[in-house]
């Protein structure tokens, strides 16, 4: 199979056009004559996932982030982006990124993996196919847990170190909103649609959880990464259905790790 055939495949399954206008979905860098080697699966495209995915001989890349969000003026050997960008065309390796188009149709990700099943869109978009699309989910719990248990179980099933929060850790919640990644700068217009008791997400600034507090949300900072790590398996299961009877081999990246630690 070639590189451009399984992107075709994909794209069918997670069509580019219904990522987000800011996004740069699909194609970083091509091959597209190729034959497909093997496939390496990331959040991000770094020199250490590129380096891993030569090492394990994967000559396409599908990551969740896109490496090129903006047009790349000029190539430096000594900036950082450029010598990303440098090692894969040295070393010929294709670069796929599924993001917010990944992000709409995979909107019960985080929600599923926390173990609530019965959820509905958070951020509603319009449907795909007949099938409801959004970022994020909405759910309503059958019956109310203190704020300490959704704590405790989140940080268990996301197996992080820490959790940033705020709120009373006695208080009941009986709704919570989810959403994975930058979630944290969309905290006022989920609580202006849904009015949730507890919100799970990343990238929460002091303004965003100011207003939560002032609204009477309790909040979960969870990490950008530890929100979204859990998306590699689930790239790696979609790379897998469109492969149909292919033995190509699919690797889950294990050398990326939480940019952020805790000075204590």
């Amino acid at each position: 199979m070639k590189i451009n055939e399984i992107i075709k495949r994909l794209n069918h399954k997670f069509p580019e056009y219904i990522q987000e206008t800011y996004d740069n979905t699909g194609v970083q860098i091509l091959f597209d004559d190729e034959i497909l080697s093997g496939i390496y699966i990331c959040l991000d495209a770094d020199i250490n996932t590129v380096k891993d995915a030569v090492k394990k001989k994967c000559n396409l890349i599908i990551s969740h982030h896109p490496l090129i969000f903006r047009p790349v003026k000029k190539i430096i050997s000594s900036e950082s982006r450029s010598e990303i960008v440098i090692e894969m065309i040295s070393t010929k390796i294709s670069l796929y990124s599924m993001h917010t188009n990944f992000d709409r149709i995979m909107y019960k990700a985080l929600s599923n993996h926390l173990g609530y099943e019965d959820c509905i869109p958070l951020i509603k978009a319009e449907d795909v196919d007949n099938i409801a699309t959004g970022f994020g989910s909405f759910v309503v719990l059958e019956n109310n847990k203190r704020f300490s248990e959704v704590l405790s179980s989140t940080r268990e099933r996301l197996n992080l170190d820490y959790l940033i929060y705020s709120g009373d850790e006695d208080r009941l919640i009986r709704s919570i909103a989810l959403i994975n990644g930058s979630g944290g700068g969309s905290i006022e217009k989920i609580i202006g649609i849904h009015n949730p008791d507890c919100i799970i997400t990343g990238d929460v600034g002091y303004h965003h959880v100011k207003y939560a507090i002032d609204s009477g949300a309790a909040v979960i900072d969870a990490g950008h990464y530890g929100t979204e790590y859990i998306f590699k398996k689930l790239l790696a299961e979609s790379a897998g259905d469109v492969l149909y009877d292919e033995k190509v081999p699919i690797v889950i990246s294990d050398v990326e790790k939480n940019p952020f630690k805790v000075y204590k």
